[in-house]
């Protein structure tokens, strides 16, 4: 049997009653990797490993070892996740940039580590943050050897603010141009988020917060992301819209296995693409549709067709074909509501809750960030036990608030990590 992405597809309730000239409703769109046929063997990794060796990351955060150590310790315990003939490239930045090691075959182990170990012994001034620099060294080595078959990742580690934003933003256009993604580490309490996530969301990647106080973290989110590379099964997925007339598919979010909107492109009338990255072997992935539905007569119909594509590392496109997406419509009122798709657009609206609650933090608005901060907890309080950290973070938010009058940097980088993460993803 040939590797394959299953589609299943549900909707938000199993009827719909639409008194006006539209209404509002949800689709929830499971993708199911099979791990069989050619997925049975991984494709290569073409990696990059860029790490901050600022004075900064000699602090050791009450830890008694030095953030740099714990990040050294962290990667050499992370390729142990990576097969012989991947590639590792290493760069080290600080107020300048270095290539230490150029595209590395993993099963040259004791090269790869003996550079790692030695990272702060080169001739990098630890005086500044120039992660544009860093980036773009792992830009060129890593276009080397970008190939059909083989994925491509950048990982970048930083713990300070640094220069060069706008190159930084324009590295991951290029980045995403060449379908090279970008895995963004903010390490302790000084990095500026908004940039980071921006990278992360540019080049279809993604973002981690590595809290310093807990000295086993770093490793902990190495080696998740590393997994996670390792188990590639299917490239440059793409998810294909074609609505019927006068439905529209006002967004499209990823809901597991973390919570993120994806921005979608119309390459023909009536044809919406959003690109949803890499997948796994062995880890479904789930999209809440946002729709407008027109009135229709009592009955069931279709109001979009749903096609996925991939590439197994082939460098051929492989398909699913078009489903249909069917709406059943009934003038007796709303059908029942399909507690799975009320889940994760619960989990949803956490997440936007988190983004308002963000940016009122940012203008010092203290009336907006207490009213949406009690907005999250009550939500989170409906939501249960797995909603209990996201509820928690928001009593830590009005806590603060009243006792001190303002939001700690660690308490809006944890509430901001905790909204996006999907509570309970099933492994399929």
């Amino acid at each position: 049997m040939a590797a394959k992405i299953h589609v299943e597809r549900m909707m938000h309730r199993n009827s719909i009653a639409v008194a006006g000239e539209s209404a509002s409703s949800y689709a929830l769109i499971k993708l199911i990797p099979s791990g069989l046929g050619e997925v049975s063997k991984p494709m290569g990794l073409n990696l990059a490993l860029v790490l901050d060796v600022s004075g900064s990351m000699y602090e050791e955060d009450g830890t008694n070892i030095p953030r740099l150590k714990r990040v050294q310790d962290a990667a050499i315990a992370a390729i142990q996740k990576l097969k012989p003939d991947d590639t590792m490239t290493i760069v080290a930045f600080a107020h300048n940039a270095m290539t230490l090691l150029p595209p590395t075959e993993i099963s040259d182990r004791a090269k790869i580590e003996d550079v790692i170990r030695k990272i702060d012994m080169f001739d990098v001034d630890p005086g500044g943050t120039a992660m544009n620099d860093g980036i773009r060294l792992a830009l060129d080595e890593v276009e080397k050897f970008a190939a059909p078959g083989r994925l491509s990742q950048i990982v970048v580690l930083t713990d300070g603010e640094t220069s060069g934003e706008q190159d930084c933003r324009a590295l991951a256009e290029r980045a995403a141009k060449n379908h090279i993604h970008l895995t963004m580490m903010g390490v302790g309490l000084d990095w500026k988020a908004n940039l980071l996530k921006d990278l992360a969301r540019i080049s279809e990647g993604k973002w981690y917060y590595i809290d310093v106080n807990q000295a086993s973290e770093a490793e902990r989110i190495f080696i998740e992301e590393f997994e996670t590379l390792a188990a590639a099964g299917f490239m440059n997925v793409e998810m294909h819209l074609r609505p019927m007339k006068d439905v529209k598919i006002k967004r499209v979010r990823q809901v597991v296995p973390e919570i993120k909107g994806i921005a979608t492109t119309e390459p023909e009338e009536r044809h919406q693409m959003a690109p949803l990255g890499t997948l796994q072997r062995d880890q479904s992935s789930r999209y809440v549709l946002d729709l407008s539905l027109p009135k229709r007569p009592d009955g069931k119909f279709v109001i979009a067709h749903l096609e996925i594509t991939y590439d197994l590392g082939t460098g051929t496109r492989e398909t699913t074909g078009q489903i249909p997406l069917e709406m059943s419509y009934t003038s007796a009122g709303h059908g029942y509501v399909n507690a799975e798709v009320m889940k994760h657009i619960d989990e949803v609206q956490i997440f936007e809750l988190n983004n308002d609650l963000q940016k009122a933090i940012a203008t010092e608005n203290k009336e907006e960030v207490q009213k949406v901060a009690q907005q999250i907890e009550a939500k989170g309080q409906l939501m249960g036990p797995r909603a209990a950290k996201k509820t928690m973070l928001a009593k830590q938010v009005l806590q603060e608030l009243n006792t001190g009058g303002r939001v700690s940097k660690k308490t809006q980088l944890a509430m901001d990590d905790s909204s996006r993460v999907a509570d309970e993803a099933p492994k399929n």
